[in-house]
């Protein structure tokens, strides 16, 4: 009688010799069964991507967007968004209202061929403009609270700039607060983005919305570079420029929109 181990060893050689001479049909059988495998294993890893996370894949879309950057928020909402936040949005520690906030007094300084001193007053009876800006938080995420839109007047930086006549090579601005806050940045980013020193936000003093006597507004600028109760305006030839308000933020200034309604066709 045939050892148990040399017998299991003849099957599987017999095995071998089986496969090895099968014939062609026998051996494209074989293939179409691995292909149709594999068909099936892409198919199913397509389908469990398409649906992963609830998502389904379709193969045409259609749709509408709209959006509204003009509408003016009320002081009263404004009051209630920022001025309860006022330290971490607008940079200000202190709310030093007086009576009349046009009597406010501003000095520019610095490296400037015609340094001054006079009042909000005085300075809006020289160049004073008003235009629809948007101040918010640069954290504020997608359908987020923390952003508004007014009507802002006041004085532009470029005309202080100009008044001061600033020298050749000063390419720094910094703002000061009657509290010791400041704020610096680039001389041409404060230019460049419509900065103003505000007075009025929808025809009222800032004490019925965002607080103080004046505060700077700068389009596209994160909210606690909007320092309030400017004193002095410093202008200077640095040989570091300031970083860019915002720069290195990935939204430094992001809408308050967010998906409102879908549908499937």
């Amino acid at each position: 009688m045939a050892d148990k181990k040399q017998i299991a060893v003849s099957a599987v050689a017999a095995t071998s010799l089986l496969l090895a001479g099968a014939t062609p049909a026998l051996a494209a059988t074989a293939d179409e069964a691995a292909g149709a495998a594999g068909q099936l294993a892409s198919e199913s890893a397509a389908q469990s991507a398409e649906t992963a996370g609830g998502y389904v894949a379709a193969d045409a879309s259609e749709g509408q967007f709209a959006w509204d950057q003009t509408t003016i928020t009320p002081n009263s909402v404004i009051r209630e968004v920022f001025r309860t936040a006022t330290n971490a949005l607008c940079n200000a520690t202190n709310d030093l209202a007086v009576d009349n906030p046009l009597q406010w007094r501003l000095s520019v300084s610095g490296d400037v061929e015609n340094a001054f001193s006079a009042t909000i007053d005085e300075l809006a009876q020289e160049q004073a403009v008003q235009q629809t800006m948007t101040c918010t938080c640069g954290g504020n995420p997608s359908d987020g609270k923390a952003i508004i839109t007014a009507e802002v007047k006041g004085i532009p930086v470029s005309y202080l700039v100009g008044r001061a006549a600033a020298q050749e090579g000063a390419n720094t601005i910094t703002f000061v607060s009657a509290d010791g806050t400041e704020a610096a940045m680039p001389l041409v980013y404060a230019v460049g983005h419509h900065g103003v020193v505000s007075f009025e936000i929808n025809d009222e003093d800032l004490s019925a919305s965002v607080g103080g006597n004046n505060q700077l507004w700068l389009a596209g600028a994160p909210a606690n570079y909007f320092v309030r109760d400017i004193v002095e305006i410093r202008i200077t030839c640095e040989e570091t420029v300031p970083p860019n308000p915002g720069e290195g933020m990935e939204y430094p200034n992001s809408p308050n929109v967010g998906v409102l309604s879908g549908a499937v066709a």
